[in-house]
């Protein structure tokens, strides 16, 4: 649901789930191309 909403408190969730290893690069195959791009974004750039 966060890479489907998207709006600035996802990614500030999500990043929280990167930075605690909940998850990273592993799980793009698992998702749409739609998420897995948005979550790529986030791996390659964080704070962007």
């Amino acid at each position: 649901m966060k890479l489907n909403s998207f709006r600035d408190k996802d990614r500030t969730h999500l990043r929280d789930f990167l930075s605690l290893g909940l998850v990273d690069a592993s799980w793009l195959p698992r998702l749409v191309p739609e998420h897995a791009a948005r979550l790529q974004q986030l791996i390659d750039d964080p704070d962007g």
